[in-house]
């Protein structure tokens, strides 16, 4: 054999060795990443503790028919804490809603005058009662019922009581208007959807409305020495949210495969 022949056949059986290694390498990475993926889906399957941050909106109608096209709306965001045990979960947390009401209406002067909206923001306590049963043959998507009952802690904005003058033809009067924090709780009840997200999490999408049991707010206005009138709001509607459902044993498991 020659030094030329000598050479490339040890080229030759270096290059072979070092592709037949990298394809070994390549094999044992996709197998940890199929035995990490299969190990998050289990978790994620698990009984146990999860984080629920979750995005939403509310829309309600004026509940005066006059002004029926008018819309209530609320923005709500927050996280939550969970636990599911077999098909049942239990959720609680803390989530801010900012709370745009129709426009209030009052009889004055024999017909419908504008005064004023609701612009409030509170701080909200819920409380999630859920039952969801798996579905497919890997069980990626979860479907139920919810039930959940809000109670207002704290309002962070509150800036609905005026008062100044109201002109009518060459005609001036006083008017005060206030507004009251009535009941603290409304409810939310409706179906939702959980789809497997990236294998260890679930994507949580619901649909429902929202109903108060009582007035959530009251506007008094009173008009020079007229008797006061009164006119109340209720955090009603249909509702839509987003949220993630992230396993708190997958959090775990990703932080020790860091370590």
């Amino acid at each position: 054999m020659t030094r030329l022949g000598f050479f490339f056949g040890m080229m030759f059986l270096i290059s072979t060795s070092t592709a037949f290694s990298q394809v070994q390498t390549n094999a044992l990475k996709k197998a940890e990443r199929f035995d990490r993926k299969d190990t998050y889906r289990k978790l994620s399957d698990d009984e146990g503790l999860f984080l629920l941050p979750q995005f939403g909106m509310r829309y309600g109608n004026n509940p005066d028919p006059s002004f029926s096209g008018l819309q209530d709306l609320s923005l709500y965001y927050g996280l939550g804490l969970g636990y599911r045990r077999g098909n049942l979960s239990l959720e609680s947390g803390l989530a801010v809603y900012h709370h745009t009401s129709s426009a209030v209406y009052f009889p004055i002067w024999e017909r419908e005058e504008y005064v004023a909206n609701s612009d409030l923001s509170a701080l909200v306590l819920p409380f999630t009662f859920r039952y969801d049963i798996p579905t497919g043959e890997k069980e990626n998507v979860r479907l139920g019922a919810f039930f959940t009952s809000n109670c207002s802690l704290v309002f962070l904005k509150d800036d609905d009581s005026r008062s100044g003058t109201m002109q009518h033809g060459e005609e001036q009067m006083e008017y005060s208007l206030t507004s009251e924090a009535k009941s603290p709780f409304f409810f939310k009840t409706g179906l939702h959807a959980k789809v497997r997200f990236l294998n260890s999490a679930f994507l949580n999408l619901e649909v429902g409305q929202f109903f108060a049991l009582g007035t959530n707010r009251l506007y008094t206005l009173t008009l020079d020495d007229a008797p006061p009138r009164e006119v109340s709001r209720k955090w009603e509607g249909l509702t839509w949210s987003v949220g993630a459902v992230v396993p708190i044993a997958v959090l775990e498991g990703k932080f020790r495969k860091k370590d």
